[in-house]
């Protein structure tokens, strides 16, 4: 089923790349889905749907066919699913997943201190908070990762996934704010992890 799209329209756009049957929401309007994210059923949605609500809001975000408003919209949606399948894995998943849709926000849309997914600071307060260990103990865990075991790999493989995302913003982080200069000392870490 493809569904015809104009640049103002809410409804679902049709996306590939969801898992299998993401189709189901095309049924749905962006303001249905949105209601639907307040609604006290939505609780009792799998991690498989939130998956693949996350995937179809991605694609909406990132369609360039409709406005930049509606493909806002569909990004706090993917970070509604985000959040809301967070149960079913780490916060530093969670983390992961979530700043990668918002470094994007940030790329197409620019910061705004009034969209808190778009406010730069509280980004990296954010994936700081989710990072698990000092950078001080990252560091040296960095230099001996191969021989570590699997658990540690692991850990600091999840701490790479986080900061990866801030690369490509890397030069709005240019600022005398302690978290920006943070931010800044553990992208640098980032070439020594696995």
């Amino acid at each position: 089923m493809n569904v015809q799209e104009y640049p103002s329209s809410d409804r679902s756009p049709n996306m590939p790349g969801c898992h299998d049957d993401g189709d189901r929401f095309l049924d749905f309007s962006l303001d249905d889905l949105e209601r639907y994210l307040l609604a006290p059923q939505a609780d009792s949605w799998s991690l498989r749907n939130w998956e693949q609500l996350r995937d179809f809001a991605v694609g909406g975000m990132q369609s360039r066919a409709l406005s930049d408003e509606t493909r806002l919209r569909w990004g706090h949606v993917a970070l509604s699913a985000i959040s809301r399948k967070g149960a079913g894995q780490t916060p530093q998943q969670t983390t992961a997943e979530s700043t990668h849709v918002r470094v994007y926000m940030i790329q197409e849309f620019g910061v705004s201190d009034a969209d808190t997914y778009r406010n730069l600071h509280a980004l990296c307060t954010e994936t700081l908070r989710n990072l698990g260990l000092p950078r001080e103990m990252v560091a040296r865990l960095a230099d001996g990762w191969k021989t570590a075991p699997r658990d540690q790999m692991l850990q600091l493989r999840r701490i790479k996934n986080m900061l990866t995302p801030l690369l490509s913003i890397r030069a709005l982080l240019e600022n005398d704010a302690p978290v920006f200069q943070e931010t800044q000392a553990w992208l640098d870490l980032i070439p020594r992890l696995p």
